[in-house]
């Protein structure tokens, strides 16, 4: 539910309830003069884990579960990165199953019915941010990670159309910059 609905308190008690079951793995000290929140072990946790799968944190700014504090600071880059671990563990089945299916379900029910199950992916929404983040499964039966920001978008029209529109274009085999994932962003 957390995913395919976009679910943000479940996201939230997510990121504390993983800090408060394995926050002990973690090797750093506790900050001076308190005691280290089950928010804050979350976060940490999520970064060793990046660190681990290759991902580089470096310039990345992460504070809450959700997503939406204004302080976070995450790139398409990082995300198609993580995307690619994440399909590489032993929940990536589990994962995928979380995620909207295009044109189906969750926050895609009505969105890019054309890509349909082909794409599967994470919305996300603030006011004058859109993003869509998740994989496409061309024509050809290559899977794809992908992850399309657009910020400050406070013109006439829809980013999330644009969005859509180049999603689609990933799905139907049309827009994809390489053939290799790792390089697709």
């Amino acid at each position: 539910r957390t995913n395919k609905y976009s679910n943000n308190l479940f996201a939230e008690l997510i990121l504390r309830t993983l800090g408060r079951e394995r926050g002990a793995m973690l090797s750093t000290p506790e900050p001076p003069g308190r005691e280290r929140g089950d928010e804050e072990s979350g976060v940490a946790l999520i970064r060793l884990w990046m660190e681990r799968a290759g991902i580089s944190t470096a310039g990345l700014a992460l504070h809450d579960g959700s997503g939406l504090s204004r302080l976070n600071l995450v790139t398409p880059e990082s995300t198609v990165r993580l995307l690619i671990a994440m399909s590489r563990t032993s929940s990536a089945d589990i994962f995928l199953q979380s995620l909207p299916i295009a044109g189906e379900d969750g926050t895609l029910a009505g969105r890019l019915k054309s890509a349909g199950n082909r794409l599967r992916a994470k919305t996300g929404s603030l006011t004058y941010d859109n993003s869509l983040s998740g994989y496409a499964t061309g024509p050809d039966g290559k899977t794809l990670a992908f992850s399309i920001y657009s910020n400050d978008h406070v013109g006439t029209g829809s980013s999330t159309r644009l969005i859509d529109s180049i999603a689609t274009l990933i799905a139907s085999g049309g827009a994809s910059p390489s053939r290799n994932p790792e390089k697709a962003h």
